[in-house]
């Protein structure tokens, strides 16, 4: 089993018995886990402002504690959802996959060198070297703090252990996933505009949890 799908670790804690006999109230002030979401400092303006629309449509029927980090949990919780619904394996790998080449892989590019195999012969080689992205506004990652309970967390680690034949050798943490699907939103969004329907979902799943 690969190390770890998150920071917490809970699925290899639990398999190797760490959380056996904690007693009820160690267990009841821990059932919910924090994370840090790495995301790109534009993609967080982005999501800021899609928040303050649907606060501007709907200002009556959000909640005052509605944020980015809410609208994050929520993306997660109906990821979720869609796999309790029967979402194929197959599918739900390549839709990682892809997102993590995309958001979460660096940028290389390939460069040829002569390399000396002796005094008077020499052959070429292609290496790769990562492109330094400027630090500039686009480049700047943004940190959320996200809260769950930890059956949420264990799910999803679970969904990614199932999902390791179809993965290959990609790896994917809990992070990673909930940032996938975020960034996947918001480009979404940015390809769409700013649907009502769209907001009106969302608007729809925060008054469930």
């Amino acid at each position: 089993m690969k190390k770890s799908y998150s920071g917490w670790n809970l699925l290899h804690n639990k398999l190797s018995g760490f959380n056996e006999g904690e007693g009820f109230f160690k267990t009841f002030f821990t059932n919910r886990k924090y994370f840090t979401v790495k995301i790109p400092y534009y993609e967080y303006l982005r999501g800021n402002i899609f928040v303050n629309d649907i606060k501007d449509n709907f200002h009556d029927e959000v909640p005052f504690r509605f944020d980015l980090s809410i609208l994050i949990y929520l993306l997660y919780d109906d990821f979720l959802s869609q796999i309790k619904r029967g979402a194929k394996p197959q599918q739900v790998a390549n839709f990682l996959i892809s997102g993590k080449q995309k958001y979460f892989q660096k940028k290389v590019t390939q460069k040829r060198i002569m390399k000396p195999l002796n005094h008077h012969v020499f052959e070429f080689e292609t290496i790769e070297e990562e492109i330094e992205e400027n630090q500039n506004a686009e480049s700047k990652t943004a940190y959320m703090e996200l809260r769950m309970r930890e059956s949420e967390v264990l799910r999803g680690e679970v969904l990614i252990h199932d999902l390791g034949p179809f993965l290959g050798d990609i790896d994917i943490t809990i992070e990673e996933l909930i940032a996938i699907t975020y960034l996947d939103f918001i480009e979404n969004v940015k390809n769409e505009g700013n649907s009502l329907k769209v907001q009106k979902s969302i608007l729809s799943h925060l008054k469930r949890v």
